[in-house]
């Protein structure tokens, strides 16, 4: 896969539009959807993603992604993008109308085969363009456009703001059933107090992204991946009352099961699987230790194969009363 800064002249794409935060599964049907019309027509596929999400240009306020930026692209690639695009999304383009943003970018710059959008999916200045002005496009201009319909998977609607709701309720059975994946975050570890040492809980102290949707202040049970093996875990992510009581930004602590050895330094991706219990405070280290010695064994109830991640069933995705096949990459 190309990852092209700003536009070049590349013609005849199969082209899927749309911001993909968290690339969920109603996000893989229109992506697989462009990525199969070329492969199947001896084309080629792109996608154009702007760098940051539109709201925070006219809001000035950062917008909580689902994914970070990088693994989306990362995401793409294994799905069979060829072609991805990556524009700024700057004072010049929230100017332009609809038919600006497709007669000044798409249609010259890339001269679609087609086109494959959402059923939402909106462009141009106040979104005034919308599936409808694609369609109009595509019989003037000789392509091929595809709208997908709005998704279901498990008798819920697959939907960013969903999944981000759910990310902050800590439902993350839900989560995972509508990306597809585990939520995760990725963090170096960093020093901390060391205090879960001295009651024979050692934890990893990280940092939460800025930029990733925040979760609810809590006890969690995760799956974290450290240099390509995958272990059990408890996270607690909270202001730590028991021990400090002047902790005002919740910190995330996480205590890796069946592990020994020095973290520090060392990159790990924590992916969460459930929630819990809420944090709070204990009248003592020791009341602290044996909760989390309850809160380990809950994570044990959990059958999984030390550095093998679990296999799980492909969902059944349904557009109103047509059932989709999940995609292959999941």
């Amino acid at each position: 896969m190309k990852v092209i800064s700003g536009l070049t002249h590349i013609h005849n794409l199969s082209l899927a539009l749309g911001f993909f935060d968290g690339i969920h599964l109603g996000h893989a049907v229109v992506i697989k959807n462009a990525v199969r019309y070329a492969k199947e027509n001896g084309l080629q596929s792109g996608v154009i993603l702007f760098r940051s999400h539109p709201r925070e240009f006219f809001t000035g306020k950062k917008f909580e992604h689902i994914i970070e930026f990088n693994d989306k692209i990362s995401m793409l690639n294994k799905m069979g993008v060829d072609y991805v695009f990556l524009l700024d999304f700057d004072t010049k383009i929230a100017k332009m109308t609809a038919a600006d943003y497709m007669e000044n970018i798409i249609l010259p710059y890339l001269r679609p085969a087609a086109i494959t959008t959402g059923f939402n999916h909106t462009f141009g200045q106040g979104g005034e363009g919308t599936p409808e002005t694609l369609a109009k496009y595509a019989k003037d201009f000789d392509f091929r456009y595809f709208q997908i319909p709005q998704i279901t998977a498990f008798n819920h609607t697959v939907s960013s703001t969903v999944i981000r709701n759910a990310v902050k309720d800590g439902d993350f059975e839900l989560v995972k059933k509508l990306l597809g994946y585990y939520f995760y975050i990725k963090s170096p570890v960093i020093h901390g107090r060391k205090i879960g040492r001295t009651i024979n809980f050692p934890t990893a102290n990280l940092i939460y992204p800025e930029n990733i949707v925040g979760i609810d202040i809590g006890v969690y049970y995760v799956y974290v991946n450290l240099n390509g093996n995958t272990y059990r875990g408890v996270m607690n992510y909270g202001l730590r009352p028991t021990v400090d009581k002047k902790d005002v930004v919740p910190v995330p602590e996480v205590h890796l099961l069946d592990f020994e050895g020095n973290l520090y330094g060392s990159v790990i991706k924590v992916s969460f699987v459930s929630k819990i219990r809420d944090e709070r405070p204990f009248n003592s280290l020791e009341e602290l230790k044996q909760q989390i010695e309850k809160d380990c064994e809950y994570a044990k109830y959990y059958p999984f194969k030390k550095g093998q991640k679990k296999k799980s069933k492909q969902p059944t995705l349904r557009a109103e009363n047509t059932i989709v096949h999940a995609p292959d990459y999941l």
